[in-house]
């Protein structure tokens, strides 16, 4: 098929979803773009054909009520990845000093802001740094050095857990629901992306929106990403429904899990990974992801260049031939129509990172998905409060605490 008529498609498909799903997704979609605006400025972006050949995540708006954030935006060069990371490790240890600071006048509530604030800023400093940069690894324990002394402060509002897969221990967090003790509540379990890293600046992580509607929310440093990637070198592989069925094996033994209402959410690469995983493990009821794709040799690979390096090191590839090579495996044809649970295939038909072309593969290979429908603007890029709230309505609906 064309990559006119896929456009087409797309548009064609984000319309007819919408419409399916007015009554529960009318604020969301009422941003979508102007079918005739969205065709001429989509493929390709001017001068950038595919998706680009610059980290175009590397940038800092000026405007913004954080301080410290208003000070990156005038001192990172975007796209510069040097500055990048000078300028994040600047802030982070201003953070540092700060907490040092309270922390010394007994002031321990603020210290521990300012220790997750630090932490928060050396996550964002090392999150694009490859492999084979000796000051990732130095900003990656700093980060978790400043994560851990916050709590040591103040209580945690997640249970720190390990999730046995094939040998080895994941670490991951559980955030309880906001519900009466003693009942068995449903949870979602985020699938991660590419540039996944467990620990957020954000005591409550994503978790916020899940509980206060009755649900768990369950994160983990999955194969590929964060701690089981830097530390324990446990890389990703394209079969997700291996990782997805311990993850679920973890959660039905909890006593305050429901298991009969499982739901996964997948971030970004999660995009892929997730529908993956429910292709095969049926003990999920709901599906979720924002930057859907099909097969991410095409999605994301060869769409959007400045990522493979971080591609061909959670795979564990030894270069870039090989992680090609290895990134066709990871794909949903022939598996998509395997799909049974309910399925919202989020994307941004501007989305510079992952192919939004995928998304629509996606929505169309899932033939036996119980329903789906598509939702704009939730790829990479800015996502709305009312987009990403749409979703967490979509899971509550669907795991019944709506």
């Amino acid at each position: 098929m064309s990559s006119e008529l896929v456009r087409r498609d797309l548009l064609k498909a984000t319309a007819a979803s919408v419409a399916a799903a007015a009554a529960m997704v009318r604020e969301a979609t009422a941003q979508t773009l102007d079918p005739e605006e969205a065709e001429r400025g989509l493929y390709p972006a001017k001068g950038l054909p595919g998706g680009g050949q610059m980290e175009v995540r590397m940038m800092v708006e000026a405007e913004h009520p954080d301080p410290d954030v208003v000070k990156l935006g005038h001192k990172v060069k975007n796209f510069n990845p040097e500055s990048w990371l000078i300028e994040h490790t600047r802030v982070a240890e201003e953070n540092e000093k700060r907490a040092a600071k309270a922390l010394a006048e007994g002031l321990k509530v603020s210290a521990a802001e300012y220790f997750l604030r630090a932490a928060g800023f050396w996550r964002s400093a090392i999150i694009y740094s490859p492999e084979a940069d000796p000051r990732m690894m130095a900003g990656y324990k700093r980060l978790k050095e400043n994560y851990d002394k916050a709590f040591t402060l103040i209580p945690a509002p997640f249970e720190a857990v390990q999730i046995p897969f094939e040998g080895k221990m994941l670490r991951g967090f559980f955030y309880a629901a906001r519900a009466p003790q003693g009942r068995k509540a449903p949870v979602v379990f985020n699938y991660g992306g590419a540039d996944g890293l467990l620990m957020n600046s954000r005591a409550d992580g994503s978790s916020g929106p899940y509980r206060a509607r009755g649900m768990s929310f369950l994160d983990v440093d999955g194969p590929g990403q964060g701690w089981a990637l830097r530390v324990d070198k446990i890389y990703a592989s394209p079969d997700t429904e291996r990782y997805a069925k311990a993850v679920v094996d973890y959660l039905v033994s909890r006593p305050d899990v429901d298991p009969e209402r499982i739901g996964i959410h997948g971030s970004s690469m999660g995009g892929y990974t997730a529908p993956r995983a429910c292709s095969v493990e049926k003990r999920f009821k709901a599906c979720a992801v924002w930057s859907g794709a099909w097969a991410l040799q095409q999605d994301i690979w060869d769409y959007y260049p400045p990522i493979r390096e971080r591609l061909r090191w959670l795979t564990g590839a030894k270069d870039f031939e090989e992680g090609r090579k290895l990134m066709a495996e990871y794909t949903l044809e022939g598996r998509a129509d395997k799909i049974e649970c309910p399925l919202l295939v989020g994307y941004s038909i501007d989305d510079r990172v992952m192919d939004p072309r995928g998304a629509l593969r996606l929505f169309k290979g899932a033939t036996n998905a119980s329903q789906k429908i598509m939702l704009d603007g939730v790829g990479h890029g800015k996502r709305t409060w009312e987009q990403r709230n749409t979703i967490v309505d979509w899971f509550a609906r669907q795991l019944g605490t709506a």
